[in-house]
């Protein structure tokens, strides 16, 4: 586990591309989100988690608001990135039916704090979908547990 910290410029960042992401994906997607969390919290926290991977993977984060057509949030070393954040420090990945028909090459679990995060650990999608366990609720996906996931580096 690695713990990123971030400065409050680098926050405000977040809270400001996590909020415009909300609000444009508001008029073209469908709310696929499976977490009972707010949603503009969810948003912000999304994008902390994708900054704070970005910053451990030294590539840009992804600073677009457009319309996102599929599951990706970081490019790194021509593979794809999703990832995953969440407050709860026992928290499990969760990815949606949807990513099975469109999996990113790599998964990264982020545990936020108020400060940062922690990158918990990643899996590739093969190793995924392979472990993880389906869920037909409201909003059917896998989960996978966060004892599942490889340690890192990313590799």
């Amino acid at each position: 586990m690695l713990n990123i910290k971030l400065n409050r410029h680098e926050l405000m960042l977040c809270d400001i591309f996590g909020t415009v992401r909300r609000k444009n994906a508001m008029q073209f997607n469908y709310d696929r989100q499976v977490s009972k969390q707010d949603k503009y919290d969810m948003d912000i926290d999304g994008f902390k988690g994708e900054y704070i991977v970005a910053q451990y993977l030294n590539v840009m984060p992804d600073f677009s608001i457009n319309e996102k057509k599929n599951p990706i949030d970081l490019h790194w070393n021509n593979k794809s990135i999703d990832v995953k954040s969440t407050r709860n420090p026992n928290g499990n990945i969760y990815i949606t039916e949807y990513h099975k028909q469109k999996p990113c090459d790599y998964y990264v679990q982020v545990i936020l704090h108020d400060d940062g995060g922690d990158i918990v650990g990643w899996i590739d999608s093969d190793n995924l979908f392979k472990k993880a366990t389906f869920v037909n609720g409201s909003h059917p996906s896998y989960m996978l547990k966060q004892k599942d996931l490889f340690k890192l580096p990313i590799t």
